[in-house]
């Protein structure tokens, strides 16, 4: 039924169970109701169960209504439920079951309240942006151990996009190809999120345009994948106007296979009287007009790079070796640089607190100059189009005459950052520099732990807090280079 009594629709199950059909025509919106109430018939001993409170969760009804009988087959008792926006504890409220013919509830003025409940909540939850809350996904075939790492790295990642994760969720099992997820844990997570108040999904994965629009259908959650989230934190990141339009690149072609007609109002023609040229969908407008924002920032950034070559090659004349710090996001490089070179680059305990690389000088114990720089920090699926926006900056390491990848040693995944790393260097071509392995952060860990990185990975230990450790990294960089130079 709508808010005026009219019958809307009529749906025939079976013993079991009724099936929903879609009610995308029906509106919703931020702090709204549906606009419609269900009421079905109970055969069995059990009235209101989870099935009703997950519908009417998931589709925002204003009312479910159960309607028992007796053994003559008339209406004895009915028990309804509904949303409960204004209440911290629970997501719904249930009444207690009564006879029909007692039952007297105001129905529009229950609705109003709870819409007025609903948008109130919403607005003070709107006033700040940065406090937007989370519940993280991970799927996947593999053990729930590595599930459960994915979802520490992913909640590190949120916390750099200051959102709040309030929950989190693991189903071992392979993609699903339309929805990402299994439609029983979808409920589950769904209702979650109405009863924590979470405003995004984040999904430890990349998602398809398909995937992204059939979760749209099933909830008003804004959906955010993993390249997403990482394109974000790169947004608030860059401080140079080339790191700027480096991620607005990377942004545009993450965008532009996932602009959808979703509505019959996108498609509309913005040609035709009036208008020169061919009529074009406002869809196609949105198109054209990316990819001619990609042209134009593809350009600039061409012209960026050939200024950066040219100050690599005034460098490669004063003949100083160069020294590039890589490694791990969150590995402490700007922290080292600062610590050597007496800088103040700026440092957070976040992932990628710094993606504009910084160039410094450094005098060695033997009063030796080099050129240290400091770049971006690498992760696992680090998004491909982040990839192709950051490459040139990550092919100047080519001039390096000496990688220093600097490891987090308190970090339990140390092995598979690693190794990661390693992937990332071979994929730019620069396995062929001279690498130099520091484990940081060695006042974190056990000496066991240290002991184990110095002999499986060559390390040099240190931490970039301690000075005092910083002797023998100083030492192997000078002996490096000085058996590079002979060669």
């Amino acid at each position: 039924l709508d808010r005026q009594g009219r019958v809307e629709m009529v749906i025939v199950g079976d013993s079991q169970a009724i099936a929903i059909p879609s009610l995308h025509r029906y509106r919703l919106g931020h702090g709204r109701l549906r606009g419609l109430r269900c009421i079905h018939t109970s055969f069995g001993p059990e009235i209101l169960n989870r099935e009703d409170v997950t519908d009417l969760t998931m589709l925002r009804l204003d009312l479910l209504a159960v309607i028992s009988f007796d053994s003559a087959g008339l209406p004895e008792n009915i028990e309804l439920a509904h949303l409960a926006p204004g209440v911290e504890t629970t997501a719904h409220i249930t009444l207690p079951q009564i006879p029909i013919d007692k039952l007297d509830l105001h129905c529009l003025e229950l609705f109003q309240s709870l819409e007025s409940a609903a948008v109130s909540k919403f607005s003070h939850q709107t006033i700040d942006d940065e406090k937007q809350r989370a519940i993280i996904v991970s799927i996947g075939p593999d053990a729930a151990r590595t599930l459960d790492q994915s979802i520490t790295e992913m909640s590190e990642l949120a916390r750099a996009a200051k959102i709040t994760v309030v929950d989190t969720f693991t189903q071992q099992r392979k993609l699903n190809p339309h929805t990402a997820i299994g439609s029983g844990k979808l409920k589950e997570i769904i209702i979650a999120s109405m009863e924590q108040d979470v405003d995004l999904l984040i999904f430890d994965h990349d998602l398809s345009p398909t995937q992204v629009n059939n979760l749209s259908r099933e909830t008003d959650l804004k959906i955010i994948d993993r390249t997403l989230l990482i394109l974000d934190i790169f947004a608030r990141r860059a401080l140079s106007r080339e790191g700027k339009l480096k991620v607005e690149l990377a942004q545009l072609k993450y965008r532009l296979p996932r602009i959808s007609d979703k509505t019959t109002a996108l498609s509309r023609l913005t040609g035709g009287i009036g208008s020169r040229g061919p009529g074009e969908t406002t869809l196609e407008i949105d198109r054209r007009r990316i990819r001619e924002r990609i042209t134009k920032i593809a350009k600039r950034l061409k012209k960026m790079a050939r200024s950066r070559a040219n100050a690599r090659k005034r460098r490669k004349r004063n003949q100083l070796p160069q020294v590039s710090i890589v490694g791990y996001t969150n590995a402490g490089k700007s922290t080292l640089l600062n610590v050597l070179t007496k800088s103040e680059i700026f440092t957070e305990d976040l992932p990628f607190a710094t993606l504009d690389p910084t160039t410094r000088r450094l005098r060695l114990p033997q009063e030796q100059e080099i050129i240290i720089t400091d770049t971006v920090g690498f992760i696992k699926k680090l998004p491909k189009d982040l990839m192709d926006a950051f490459r040139t900056t990550l092919e100047e390491l080519n001039e390096a005459d000496l990688l220093l990848h600097l490891i987090d040693s308190s970090n339990s995944e140390v092995d598979k950052q690693i190794e990661t790393v390693e992937v990332i260097l071979k994929e730019l071509e620069l396995d062929h520099i001279p690498t130099l392995t520091v484990a940081n952060k060695i006042d974190l860990v056990n000496p066991e732990i240290v002991q184990w990185l110095r002999k499986q990975h060559q390390a040099i230990a240190i931490s970039a807090r301690q000075p005092e450790t910083l002797p023998p990294l100083l030492k192997a960089i000078t002996a490096i280079l000085a058996r590079h130079s002979r060669n």
